[in-house]
């Protein structure tokens, strides 16, 4: 009973320090501290009155970051105050494109220069193979060089214009453009495991640098789009593109630019003795169990998914939530993608579109059914008759084959 109850203040005094170490606003609006980007259209995170609109932003008259910035949030008088004048200003905006008015030409052009440039040289070392990779062909080199270039310009871009909003713009384009082409690569026949790897080092930079959109948590963002709890945003639309494409390409989002997969594929890569938890068919049976658990919570105004940490972990920040991710990635090294395939309420419906994809990963004619690329598959989805509905495109399977073209990504 002592031992308990030591254990018991040691955990009470650690989310006690980690929650006076939070920033107060952050209670509110995680991703507002310091400015918001679209006040009033956040699709992440509700305020204190419950409603789609933020009392924390400089648009509505009051300050996210307090008078002198200090991250608090304002004295409840100033809200009262300043309500009837400025709610109108607020739902003004509440569309949300404003915010690509944010991002300014200079910062385009210096993104198109810098990713022309960084393109040019991973070309010429694409095809010479300096760095371990080499392609021969023309137009997959200039692909794999486009897809590597996309995401280094852009981090670098944001870094550089120091705008939060440039963060979310561009990793919706990466979101995007870097989908499209991994799933040309795959089609190209040029993925192997080393670029996959180095695209999943990137995809995990990307993460921590954009900050958002992270998977999994913007899902509250779609359920509260359609109960009208919150307005439709460009992230909106372009997350509810990205699950349509699945239906085209398969999981490319999945196994390859989202950033929250990619860490996990970088932790499973570390040499340690694998689990198996639970058959596939249990571990997506979980995932529908959170998922709607998810959705019912969401109606609510309720973010489950902020409980995993994930975005504590990528912005940074010490909570108490971090200590839940630091979990989940340290899950990662001994059990293949646990959030992707019992956690994430999106890879639910990614599974889905992927099931009845138009391009997979299919064996060919010249199969000789050694069975080699079931044995390596952590997802056991590499069988004949699987619908590769959990198939994350990790490469083990075509890396292992021994029969040059027996598994082919095509329809």
């Amino acid at each position: 009973m002592k031992i308990t109850k030591s254990i018991r203040k040691y955990i009470a005094t650690g989310l006690v320090t980690a929650g006076m170490v939070y920033p107060a606003c952050a209670a509110v609006c995680p991703k507002g501290i310091g400015g918001c980007t679209s006040p009033g259209r956040c699709f992440l995170f509700t305020d204190a009155d419950g409603n789609s609109l933020c009392d924390y932003t400089a648009g509505s008259g009051s300050s996210a970051a307090g008078p002198s910035g200090s991250g608090q949030s304002p004295p409840t008088n100033a809200v009262d105050t300043t309500t009837a004048t400025t709610t109108p200003t607020t739902v003004q905006n509440s569309t949300g494109f404003g915010l690509f008015d944010s991002l300014s030409t200079p910062v385009m052009i210096a993104g198109a220069i810098l990713f022309a440039l960084i393109s040019a040289v991973l070309y010429f070392s694409i095809r010479k193979g300096i760095g371990g990779i080499k392609i021969d062909k023309t137009a997959p080199a200039l692909a794999l060089s486009a897809l590597f270039a996309l995401g280094i310009s852009l981090m670098a871009t944001c870094i550089l214009s120091g705008s939060e909003a440039a963060g979310m713009i561009f990793a919706l384009i990466y979101l995007v453009a870097g989908t499209l082409l991994a799933a040309y690569l795959w089609h190209a026949g040029v993925m192997t495991r080393r670029i996959i790897l180095v695209l999943a080092a990137e995809s995990t930079l990307t993460g921590f640098v954009f900050l958002a959109p992270i998977m999994p948590l913007e899902f509250i963002g779609i359920i509260n789009t359609i109960t009208g709890a919150t307005a439709l945003s460009p992230a909106i639309i372009i997350l509810c593109a990205v699950i349509v494409i699945t239906l085209i390409v398969g999981r490319t989002f999945c196994g390859h630019i989202c950033p929250v997969g990619s860490i996990q594929e970088l932790a499973y890569a570390v040499p340690a003795k694998k689990i198996e938890l639970a058959s596939t068919r249990s571990m997506e049976m979980i995932r529908l169990a959170v998922l709607a658990a998810t959705i019912l919570a969401a109606v609510c105004l309720v973010d489950l998914m902020a409980y995993t940490g994930l975005y504590e972990l990528f912005s940074l920040t010490v909570s108490a939530a971090l200590v839940v991710a630091a979990a989940l990635i340290l899950l990662s090294v001994f059990v293949y993608r646990p959030v992707c395939r019992m956690i994430c309420p999106f890879g639910a419906l990614f599974s889905l579109m992927a099931g009845f994809s138009f391009l997979k990963l299919r064996r060919t004619e010249t199969c000789v059914l050694c069975k080699k690329c079931e044995t390596v598959c952590p997802a056991h989805a590499a069988g004949r008759d699987d619908t590769k509905r959990e198939c994350y495109l990790c490469g083990r399977c075509t890396d292992a084959c021994h029969v040059r073209g027996a598994i082919r990504y095509r329809h």
